[in-house]
């Protein structure tokens, strides 16, 4: 065998369709059941996050504090995958998440954009959805206002300042 047999084999083309599948099998599952943990096997140790109304991040510790604050709020979230499309290492996946909110319920819509490695680790999720629906949910429930300023989600996101005391 020479190098350049060994460089080919390095370069072997991955079978992204497969990759595709597993993540979004394991995405769908989380969303299903979510709990801080819930996408554990799959998110880099490293992974970058973005998201509306959460804190950003670089660690999955930060996403564990963020999803448990999500969980708090919101016990009954479920998110269910509408679509999907994936090109090699970017994938999208539409969710329909669905709650309960100062006991009313609580739908909206959200796309993650997620740079994969090879192996179906998550490197990088950046979320896309529009909050303004939902601060005006939590602004016209005032049975959600307590919760809501406990979780520490945001907006106004500096107030953990105040709870962390």
């Amino acid at each position: 065998m020479t190098t350049e047999d060994d460089v080919r084999s390095y370069l072997a083309p991955i079978a992204w369709s497969r990759v595709h599948a597993r993540v979004l099998a394991a995405f769908a599952k989380g969303w299903d059941t979510p709990e801080p943990h819930a996408w554990d096997n799959f998110m880099a140790e490293n992974i970058e996050l973005n998201q509306p109304l959460l804190q950003p991040g670089t660690t999955r510790s930060t996403w564990h504090d963020e999803a448990q604050r999500l969980v708090t709020l919101l016990p009954d979230i479920r998110g269910e995958v509408v679509s999907w499309a994936g090109h090699e290492d970017l994938m999208f996946i539409e969710l329909r998440i669905s709650a309960t909110l100062g006991g009313k319920p609580l739908e909206f819509r959200a796309v993650d954009k997620l740079w994969l490695t090879p192996t179906g680790s998550i490197l990088r999720r950046d979320s896309f959805f529009d909050s303004g629906p939902l601060i005006q949910a939590v602004l016209r429930r005032p049975s959600a206002w307590l919760p809501w300023w406990r979780s520490g989600i945001g907006p106004f996101l500096a107030r953990r300042r105040f709870l962390a005391r």
